[in-house]
């Protein structure tokens, strides 16, 4: 299974550079580390090229998209900053910031401009909602925070689409390279990488998983995966790749616990993939004893292993939790909600918001807590068929 970032498409407009590098890159932490650039301005009218002369654009793209590994990530909060000193001609907040359609109607979402006293202008759009602490005629120094990156507007996943102007009218790519501009607006800018990464990959045990389930990180297993022979559910690798290219093969190998290879599936790729999700699964019933490892190849060579235990005594009891705890989490493996006193409970859903125990939980992941004696609560993570 694989998906394709889409995130933004206006107009193409021929691109060029006026005076000397002046801008900062315009989002915190570091690039292959907490984001990747998956989209640069595309330099081609009539197929895609970005300034490298490389894959990393789609068609009529106007920016650069520093894109982030999830929505966890995301609700932790990654700031985005001001380039170069200047004044906010224009913002718009307070749009859903969970978008994962791609609706090229919904535009830049939630967005920050600023002027700069060269006669730039340059664009932070599709910000995370409420998080944008400046209004217009502000002046805001280099390095300020504007806001912090979401997924508004015509976006697909959480990610900074920064885009510079010149006088408000001619698009400008900011970096430099041998299919686009002869020199950088960026004083450091970041290095153009097309290398292999792999972000983030684990293993769970749901039917039918979808792709935003994956964006969100809501239904992986905790490590050390522990599972018992039978289900009634698969068991799912996923792993999330970028700088997969044309060509190659991506692919993941099950090993039973005797060594013996279980089951192998494979892909060879259609086109260079910058943001890529990759998930396999086997069933779940009557799996060998033991330790199971599941490993992933790109061409030809592993880039991930994951291992897993399967016994007959996997239960909320290994975790060893202490009394009260442990009777309240073999109630809650037991789905004995009735047991609990509701006065003493309080339940959570992945996004933080309370929900009633009492009513019909829809199929996720949900925080208990409960509390004891003492002021002491006993916490615990749970997936809700």
């Amino acid at each position: 299974m694989r998906i394709k970032l889409l995130i933004l498409t206006i107009f193409t407009v021929q691109s060029y550079v006026f005076g000397q590098p002046f801008l900062q890159t315009p989002i915190g932490g570091e690039q292959g580390k907490d984001w990747i650039v998956v989209n640069y301005v595309d330099w081609d009218t009539a197929g895609v090229k970005d300034h490298h002369c490389g894959t990393k654009a789609y068609d009529g793209h106007q920016g650069t998209d520093y894109v982030l590994k999830s929505f966890r990530q995301m609700d932790n909060g990654v700031d985005v900053l001001a380039a170069e000193n200047g004044v906010v001609t224009y913002v718009q907040d307070g749009l859903f910031d969970r978008e994962t359609e791609g609706i090229i109607s919904k535009k830049l979402g939630n967005y920050v401009a600023l002027r700069h006293d060269n006669k730039y202008y340059t664009y932070y759009a599709h910000l995370k909602k409420n998080s944008i602490p400046v209004k217009v005629g502000d002046t805001v120094k280099s390095g300020e925070v504007v806001g912090q990156v979401g997924s508004s507007g015509n976006s697909t996943d959480p990610h900074l689409h920064f885009e510079v102007w010149y006088d408000s009218a001619v698009l400008v790519d900011p970096y430099q390279g041998p299919c686009g501009n002869s020199t950088s607006l960026f004083t450091s800018p970041v290095p153009y990488d097309t290398g292999l990464y792999v972000w983030e990959s684990g293993i769970h045990r749901k039917n039918e998983l979808n792709i935003n389930e994956l964006r969100e990180r809501i239904v992986t297993e905790e490590r050390p995966y522990q599972f018992k022979p039978s289900s009634d559910s698969v068991l799912n690798f996923w792993a999330h790749l970028s700088g997969v290219r044309k060509g190659k093969v991506v692919q993941t190998d099950w090993y039973a616990p005797d060594g013996q290879l279980w089951f192998s599936f494979d892909v060879t790729l259609d086109q260079d993939y910058w943001y890529y999700y990759f998930w396999t699964f086997i069933n779940h019933q009557n799996l060998a004893i033991g330790e199971w490892k599941v490993v992933l190849l790109y061409d030809g060579k592993q880039v991930v292993e994951e291992a897993f235990e399967v016994d007959d005594n996997v239960g909320l009891d290994q975790l060893h939790f202490s009394e009260p705890c442990a009777s309240l989490a073999r109630d809650l493996v037991a789905n004995k909600l009735n047991t609990l006193d509701l006065k003493r409970v309080e339940v959570f859903d992945v996004y933080g918001r309370e929900v009633e125990p009492q009513h019909d939980l829809v199929p996720g992941i949900y925080i208990f807590q409960i509390a004891v004696h003492e002021g002491n609560v006993c916490r615990f993570k749970k997936w809700m068929e």
